[in-house]
């Protein structure tokens, strides 16, 4: 009695994938990341502009708080980074925070947009804006 192995009708002889099985599988993989490169690109770029709206949401924010605590806009945004503001009530002091934080700065201290450039803030008109080529008018 003899025992084989493999499927029925099968020879021993078959060696795995041929060129033509590897050239599909190849053509499949490289039609995947045709297709997925640029819609991974797509949905970073998305995230990063709602990053830099939030961005300068909060920025100018905490620049009309400073401006209505004290009577004056920041020299620059580094100082919003480094202050705290106190809102005291009768009962207490109801806020105690930073004007800014949880921003990501670059290597002089001052904070940077989404696509790692400084943001752009003018004292005298209390404007605030990115230096990303494209997003200089949000």
């Amino acid at each position: 009695m003899s025992i084989t192995h493999g499927v029925a009708g099968q020879g021993f002889n078959e060696k795995g994938l041929g060129i033509i099985d590897t050239i599909i599988v190849c053509l499949l993989i490289s039609i995947m990341f045709v297709v997925l490169i640029p819609r991974y690109q797509r949905m970073a770029r998305e995230a990063r502009e709602t990053a830099l709206r939030m961005g300068l949401i909060n920025i100018r924010t905490s620049i009309q708080l400073y401006v209505m605590l004290n009577n004056k806009p920041p020299e620059d945004l580094k100082e919003l980074l480094g202050k705290r503001y106190i809102i005291p009530t009768k009962e207490g002091t109801i806020f105690n925070d930073q004007y800014l934080k949880g921003l990501a700065m670059d290597s002089e201290g001052y904070p940077i947009d989404p696509f790692g450039n400084r943001y752009s803030y003018e004292p005298k008109a209390g404007r605030v804006s990115s230096t990303t080529e494209g997003y200089e008018k949000w």
